[in-house]
């Protein structure tokens, strides 16, 4: 016995909290980070809606880009959740193939991975799915955040 507890119960209670902490832990890494889209690397594609997955935990929209050389792209750009999105009252129905759209994004880290996390998308309607920081900075870089805007250059 230590201090009026046996090993025996101890010995549960402790695995009882380790599990509950691999459970939490599991839970918690579900929802991934930001970390595979560069902070400072922020563009503005236009181009036409090829296909919406409207799933959790992010929607993708893929989009043919234009590049300045007149060549297109397609590119993906994870956005909003399902319930987020519906919550702003938007559908899949707002996204149909072909619609022109504006994108904000921040790209891939990784070279040759045409994706990239939405801060802004316009519909050609003028609706907004996004926050301040598509104004030109990064999530986290509101007032008081530790980064600066960083330019959204055309891509």
């Amino acid at each position: 016995m230590f201090h009026g507890l046996s090993f025996k119960k101890t010995g549960r209670r402790v695995l009882a909290l380790l599990a509950a902490t691999g459970l939490c832990a599991s839970a918690a890494s579900a929802h991934h980070g930001g970390g595979a889209f560069d902070p400072n690397k922020c563009f503005v594609f236009k181009g036409t809606v090829r296909q919406l997955a409207w799933t959790n935990p992010h929607s993708w929209i893929y989009v043919q880009a234009a590049k300045e050389d007149g060549t297109n792209e397609l590119w993906g750009f994870e956005f909003g959740t399902v319930s987020g999105l519906a919550r702003a009252g938007f559908r899949p129905s707002d996204f149909p193939v072909g619609t022109k759209v504006t994108v904000t994004a921040h790209v891939n880290r990784a070279p040759g991975r045409h994706t990239g996390s939405s801060s802004k998308l316009v519909l050609p309607n003028g609706r907004v799915i996004g926050g301040a920081e598509a104004l030109g900075s990064v999530p986290g870089g509101a007032p008081g955040g530790a980064r600066k805007p960083v330019p959204c250059p055309a891509y």
